[in-house]
């Protein structure tokens, strides 16, 4: 059997990493924006579909390494797919403090 730990901790990144680390949090609160724009657009939430779809974008235009990237439309079809199971009609959704997970290697 294999197990898996999951640690939180308290990173404290000098001046130079605090901005590094804002400038990608605005990235991904911006690119979760632009795909929930093409979500309600085009009410495409298949992930393979969605994700070539605005992964050029996210990788150029956002600045975002692959796996973000993928993260991030993987996120938007999550929330939207939570909405439609709630009941909800169908609205744009908008991202105002991304959630995310920070891996350190």
């Amino acid at each position: 059997m294999e197990v898996t730990i999951t640690a939180k901790i308290k990173i404290l990144p000098g001046e130079e990493q605090k901005d590094l680390l804002l400038k990608t949090i605005r990235a991904i609160k911006d690119g979760l924006n632009y795909v929930s724009e093409v979500v309600y657009e085009t009410k495409v939430l298949g992930q393979a579909k969605l994700i070539k779809m605005t992964y050029e974008e996210l990788r150029l235009g956002y600045g975002l390494r692959s796996q973000m990237a993928q993260s991030v439309a993987r996120a938007v079809i999550a929330r939207y797919k939570t909405v439609k199971s709630n009941g909800h009609q169908w609205t744009k959704i908008h991202f105002k403090k991304p959630e995310y997970d920070l891996v350190w290697n």
